[in-house]
């Protein structure tokens, strides 16, 4: 976030998750594997200095020529973090360049009720701009899909797909984030779901592709 939650311009907020490792054959946690950076940043103390560097590349840049632009964004866990730098800047930052107009659409996936980040910002925007800001969860562990099985963000895009498709084809920008492992299910979703449409998956990926309609950052 260009300003940091204090509005200072001196400020960084980080969206961590520490890691850990569980032993397969005991099923507990080995403390002598951890996190590099996740664990270092969860066990630093006040006062502490950390050197950061950035921003790099330009994969997840909002882009800022059209601020009418419709924006879908598909996060899991600690991957909402940019997008929660995109929403404070739609709605919260007073910027005179940069007048919100568009569609902010968000889909969240995380286990539970209890893992949801910055829950109480998302649902203040999606009550104060109804007609910019619409705002999904999927809790897997709480709720059930199509078929009664748990509920996955890729499900819960898939739900909206007709309306996907069409704000796609009428320039959206779709963004994802968040674990490596969401990609797979989602593209098959994705894929499925042009199929039905009579389209060829491939051919309309490389085309968003093209268009710079297809933002991925995934770890």
């Amino acid at each position: 976030m260009r300003y940091g939650d204090n509005f200072d311009g001196k400020t960084t907020s980080l969206c961590v998750r520490c890691a850990v490792y569980y032993d397969p054959d005991t099923a507990k946690e080995d403390p002598s594997k951890q996190g590099v950076c996740s664990n270092f940043l969860c066990n630093s103390k006040p006062g502490d200095k950390i050197k950061i560097t950035g921003p790099s590349g330009k994969i997840m840049l909002l882009p800022e020529d059209d601020p009418n632009a419709t924006h879908i964004m598909i996060a899991t866990g600690t991957g909402v973090a940019p997008f929660r730098g995109y929403l404070r800047r739609m709605f919260m930052e007073s910027v005179p360049k940069f007048k919100f107009g568009g569609l902010a659409w968000l889909f969240l996936g995380v286990a539970n009720t209890d893992s949801l980040l910055y829950d109480d910002e998302f649902t203040k925007y999606h009550k104060d701009y109804p007609d910019n800001f619409r705002y999904e969860k999927a809790l897997n562990r709480e709720q059930k899909n199509r078929s009664g099985s748990k509920m996955y963000v890729q499900d819960k895009t898939e739900e909206y797909r007709d309306e996907i498709f069409k704000l796609l084809d009428n320039g959206a920008h779709i963004y994802f984030c968040g674990l490596k492992g969401m990609m797979p299910g989602i593209q098959d979703t994705l894929k499925k779901v042009a199929e039905q449409r009579g389209e060829n998956w491939e051919d309309k990926l490389s085309q968003l592709k093209k268009n710079k309609q297809w933002h991925v950052e995934v770890y």
